[in-house]
């Protein structure tokens, strides 16, 4: 007759034990941001991405089985500055789910904890059909930035499941010490390249700009989201050859057609995405082969001398 009350006593033990074992569920909104999630949370996370490996952030709409992802989330990280704003302020809107909504213990905006440049002055429509009124939210291609946004990865799941906090905090520190060797060397890598002119196409590159001294004179785009008209491709052919411009950089979402008359033999095209695939490609994966292509557009090979034996760690950021 006791028996059964037993069994049931032991369960209810139990069953908060096996809950705690399931992986918490995570919504990135871009692959970035997912793969430092995925690699600092282990088998502890499954983590959902909302924008696509390779597609432009502002085209995504906000579509039902975003919300759905949403509803069933234990935590949400973005990039913010409104990099989202094409499709998570809606969606955000629709949710019932507290816990990934601003101040909710799954909420996560990276952007907050970033210095963002390029914050404008005044706002009006006039100045773009992508407006950002906090600052440039391309600031992930600045590999300081992402060691902000691996801490801000193991704040979210530290917050979430205080419980496997050795295991975060270890994962996170292997990531950061690999990450601040591979820094050294895209520092040491990129050295020769300071104070080269570009061009891109969007106004995506300012933090890796201001990370290696390159020097971005101009963008295609004459307001970010807007298309180019003839008169200012023929201003920028023009400023081309007068500055010695050799390399734009386009995103591979932008359609050629657009800059066919506006290259020729001395400026390289240099197609780049502005986020890793998050699986195929890790984020510092993503950031090495971001810095060989710059190399080679200039003549050098992809890789330079490897310095993680010859120098100690340098950069004390991380906390």
């Amino acid at each position: 007759m006791k028996l059964p009350r037993l069994v049931f006593t032991i369960s209810l033990f139990l069953a908060p034990s096996l809950t705690a074992q399931e992986p918490l569920e995570i919504v990135a909104t871009v692959p970035d941001l997912s793969n430092l999630v995925e690699i600092i949370g282990g088998e502890r996370v499954h983590v959902k991405t909302m924008v696509p490996p390779g597609s432009d952030p502002h085209s995504v709409l906000p579509k039902a089985s975003l919300l759905l992802k949403l509803s069933r989330a234990d935590g949400l990280i973005l990039m913010g500055l409104d990099y989202e704003h094409a499709f998570l302020p809606a969606l955000l809107e629709k949710t019932r789910n507290q816990k990934v909504l601003p101040g909710g213990v799954g909420y996560m905006n990276v952007g907050s904890r970033i210095q963002a440049l390029e914050i404008p002055e005044n706002l009006n429509r006039m100045q773009g059909a992508d407006l950002h009124p906090r600052g440039n939210p391309h600031y992930n291609l600045d590999p300081e930035n992402g060691r902000i946004m691996a801490q801000a990865a193991r704040d979210l799941l530290l917050a979430l499941a205080p419980q496997w906090k050795e295991e975060f905090t270890a994962r996170w520190q292997a990531w950061d010490t690999d990450a601040q060797r591979r820094m050294r060397n895209w520092a040491h890598w990129m050295a020769p390249l300071k104070g080269k002119k570009i061009m891109t196409y969007h106004a995506s590159w300012p933090y890796f700009a201001k990370r290696y001294g390159l020097e971005v004179v101009a963008h295609v785009e004459p307001k970010p989201g807007l298309a180019p008209s003839a008169k200012h491709l023929l201003a920028l052919k023009k400023q081309i050859r007068q500055e010695q411009i050799s390399l734009l950089i386009m995103e591979p979402w932008y359609s050629e057609s657009r800059i066919k008359n506006l290259l020729d033999e001395q400026t390289t095209l240099l197609k780049l995405p502005t986020n890793s695939d998050g699986k195929k490609q890790s984020y510092l994966d993503f950031l090495e082969s971001v810095v060989g292509e710059m190399r080679k557009a200039h003549g050098l090979p992809a890789k330079g001398e490897d310095l993680s034996s010859a120098h100690a760690p340098q950069s004390s950021r991380a906390d």
